[in-house]
């Protein structure tokens, strides 16, 4: 993936940061078959490394002994050429994240899925556990595969509109935060935070 300088992140609680707001992912195998599967950063890693889970009938599963992708895409959003002073073209702005390696498979999927429902179900004023489905949830966990993907690389884009002057920059904010079809709360706030 090609990054201009200026949209490059390169901070690893950056990326991780991603993951955690952004934690769908798609992940791709080596043959080029793709899945997509809520994933975690693995709080217990120094670095970036990601957990996550696929069903066995998934085909993806048949390529985890070799190297993946995984992305995360953040907001994203189309920037109208209209919106700036000066001449130029259509954009689209985004906050992304790839992260590549080859997955170390668990023996038991139970961890990973435990983990999983509890970093979800937080949020939930009754919490849902798996513990609610008894012996039922022993045989979910083993129709799939839990892996933890360090990554052997990772690459985080920021295509925010930092390269553009301030007054062009409030101008795209003002785009994205007014009514109308382009509207992206989301985007903008994503843009202020990565400003300098």
């Amino acid at each position: 993936m090609h990054i201009k300088r200026e949209f490059a992140v390169r901070d690893v609680d950056v990326a991780r940061s991603i993951v955690s707001a952004h934690p769908f992912a798609t992940i791709v195998t080596s043959d080029l078959r793709a899945t997509h599967m809520p994933c975690l950063v693995d709080e217990r890693c120094e670095g970036l490394a990601i957990l996550g889970h696929v069903a066995r009938a998934d085909p993806v599963a048949d390529g985890l002994d070799q190297p993946i992708l995984a992305m995360f895409q953040g907001p994203s959003g189309y920037v109208s050429a209209s919106w700036y002073a000066s001449e130029t073209i259509p954009t689209w702005n985004h906050l992304t994240l790839h992260v590549q390696g080859v997955p170390q498979l668990f023996g038991d999927a139970m961890p990973v899925l435990r983990r999983t429902v509890e970093h979800f179900e937080s949020a939930v004023e009754a919490p849902w556990s798996l513990e609610s489905l008894g012996h039922t949830a022993r045989e979910m966990a083993d129709e799939v595969i839990a892996f933890r993907l360090p990554a052997a690389s990772w690459y985080a884009e920021a295509k925010l509109s930092q390269d553009k002057p301030v007054q062009e920059r409030s101008r795209v904010l003002a785009g994205l935060e007014r009514d109308g079809p382009y509207a992206n709360a989301a985007l903008a706030a994503a843009m202020r935070r990565f400003w300098p």
